[in-house]
Parts: C-alpha cells; sequence; structure tokens
C-alpha cells in the first residue's frame, strides 16, 4: 500500500481470502474483521457494508489498519536453485540465513547434483546464498 501498488494489495487480499476459504469452517470474528479492514482501502462501500454486517455502529474508516507481526512475516525456508552450466539442475529447501559456506556445500552434497556433474571437475562455485548456487564445470 505504501508503494501504491494496489494491484499487488489486491491480489495478495484475494490470495488470503482463498486460502482462508479453502481451509473450510466458519472464519472467526477477529478474522474476518480484520479481512474487512484489509479491504477497506481497496473497496470502501464494499467494506462499510460488511463492516455493518458484521454489527458495528461506526464506520470502517476510524478503525485502525492491520499491523502485521514481524515474527509472521519471516521465511522459515526459502528455495535456492542449483545450477550447472546455466541449467537448473536441483532446488533446494534452505534456511535464509544460510551462510555461503553452508550453501556450497549442502549444494554440492545434492545427489541430483552429483549426478549432473558425473565426475568432473569443479572450475567454478558461485554462491549468492540463500538464492542461488552456480556451479561452472571443468
Amino acid at each position: 500500500m505504501a508503494q501504491m501498488r494496489f494491484n499487488t494489495a489486491i491480489a495478495k487480499v484475494t490470495e488470503l481470502n482463498n486460502h482462508l476459504t479453502k481451509a473450510g469452517g466458519p472464519l472467526s470474528r477477529s478474522v474476518a474483521e480484520r479481512l474487512v479492514l484489509l479491504v477497506a482501502p481497496l473497496a470502501p462501500h464494499v467494506a462499510e457494508e460488511l463492516w455493518r454486517r458484521l454489527g458495528h455502529t461506526e464506520s470502517v474508516v476510524h478503525q485502525d489498519f492491520p499491523v502485521a507481526d514481524p515474527a509472521y512475516v519471516v521465511d522459515e525456508t526459502v528455495t535456492c536453485v542449483v545450477q550447472i552450466k546455466g541449467k537448473v539442475r536441483a532446488r533446494l529447501e534452505i534456511p535464509p540465513s544460510i551462510t555461503d559456506e553452508e550453501l556450497e556445500a549442502l549444494a554440492l552434497a545434492d545427489p541430483a547434483v552429483v549426478a549432473a556433474l558425473g565426475g568432473a571437475g569443479i572450475r567454478k562455485v558461485i554462491v549468492r546464498a540463500p538464492k542461488l548456487v552456480n556451479i561452472v564445470p571443468e
């Protein structure tokens, strides 16, 4: 929202709604209220109607926008791509705090990478933790 990327904001709210709908069962009141508060800047008339249906008498405009809890925003794992000669040979699920050395060792030990190298020597390994490992064989 702060970067004025409204299409992205709408897409993320829609993604959240789809996730909640697929989870099944009724939504708790606090989740429904927060969802309406997220929609309010993007679709104010719909949000106001939903806010009234939730039983509120004051306007949704006067409510505070939900603030994300930093503990829930941190990724537990990220996907690292391992390339050999520019072709993706493996994808590793790793913690985002992994060091370059740990990631290199993990990538070189992966069975798919070992098979793709086929015993060839390694000229260079380029590591950009936590997203990419590029292996240049001899």
